[in-house]
């Protein structure tokens, strides 16, 4: 089989070429490195930079839309003597169309990778009424959705479709020394921290977390909180004891995690989160650290084994006052649930191109 993927190479703040960053870059490179014929072809939104390389068998070219070369390559792929067998396109509904568009010229099966609602994507736009998502759901050979939340929704509207969860990178999510990580990012080894790693959005509960902590400090409880991810305007980071790392690089991410004596999810109910299918979740777990989480269908509905391991300790979103009391709680049962080795993308990959050649 020959597959070509074509993804967005800038998405969730992270550069998936540079950064190795998630299904877009993981799934294709796990199936070059188990020989199959796969080509990744990242649009590049942002910058200016032509790329190609090679990554363990993976062929990648990087074309930004803000010069030609994209044309070129689009003329390239459309005309290929290395014509693939299918084409998966993933990252919003314009590089959706594009492989569908493509895959239609060369005769090809086409799938639809749909890792969030990308209707909900701020530069979603339904032109003159027309719905490109509604078309891309309904058009594709198969659909790939990233939650079981998003694939029922949508399940009406496909004709096949598989539920490939997002994943870790195992060789950079394990556990590790606290103090070793702590020495790393140097922080004070007897301190105790609380961690929240992510996009700093209100949805994400960030703000009832630092209530919560606020709350905490009143009672006379000298936690930390280390917080890395991108920040939203206005938010205010500038607290006692609030350590803001920025955005970190994403192999950084992994050390702050494990410097960490627990980590938080406090994400609040959004139509979007609730359909979402975080990393996060399966990043922290394969930590071994403790957690406090809301309890939202993004935990309950793809990690059901770890959701009702962690039932105990989970808590309403919107809920400070009784996020820090399951904080104090946690840190000193320190129940820890189950990873496993399904989260990796190494295992996802592995599946979900067996589960292919059954389209």
């Amino acid at each position: 089989m020959k597959v070509l993927f074509i993804g967005k190479r800038f998405y969730t703040n992270r550069d998936a070429l540079t950064e190795k960053y998630g299904r877009i870059y993981q799934l294709p490179y796990h199936w070059a490195k188990a020989g199959i014929d796969t080509t990744l072809w990242l649009i590049d939104y942002h910058s200016y930079d032509f790329l190609e390389k090679n990554d363990d068998g993976l062929k990648i070219i990087s074309t930004p839309i803000k010069k030609g070369k994209f044309f070129c390559q689009y003329k390239k792929e459309k005309i290929s003597s290395n014509k693939p067998d299918v084409i998966i396109a993933s990252g919003d509904c314009y590089i959706g169309f594009l492989g569908y568009y493509l895959a239609k010229k060369l005769n090809i099966k086409f799938i639809f990778d749909v890792y969030d609602k990308y209707n909900e994507f701020g530069g979603y736009f339904n032109f003159l009424g027309f719905d490109l998502y509604k078309f891309l759901l309904e058009k594709s050979d198969v659909c790939l959705f990233a939650s079981k939340a998003l694939a029922e929704h949508h399940r009406d509207r496909v004709k096949e479709h598989i539920i490939v969860p997002n994943g870790i990178d195992d060789e950079l999510f394990k556990p590790m020394n606290q103090n070793e990580a702590r020495k790393q990012l140097g922080l004070n080894e007897e301190k105790i921290y609380i961690g929240y790693f992510g996009t700093l959005d209100a949805d994400r509960g960030i703000d009832d977390l630092l209530a919560a902590h606020s709350i905490l400090l009143s009672e006379g409880k000298k936690y930390e909180l280390l917080i890395a991810g991108k920040s939203r305007k206005n938010l205010d980071l500038d607290k006692p004891m609030v350590n803001y790392l920025g955005n970190l690089p994403y192999k950084s991410v992994p050390v702050a995690m494990a410097a960490c004596d627990l980590l938080t999810l406090p994400y609040r109910r959004s139509l979007y989160l609730d359909m979402a299918s975080s990393c996060k979740i399966a990043e922290y777990l394969a930590m071994k650290v403790p957690i406090v989480a809301t309890h939202t269908p993004n935990i309950e509905k793809n990690f059901e084994t770890q959701f009702m391991q962690l039932i105990n300790t989970l808590v309403l979103p919107n809920e400070p006052k009784i996020l820090s009391e399951k904080i104090k709680l946690q840190l000193k049962r320190k129940i820890i649930a189950n990873s496993s080795p399904e989260h990796s993308y190494k295992s996802i990959s592995s599946k979900l191109i067996k589960q292919m050649a059954n389209y």
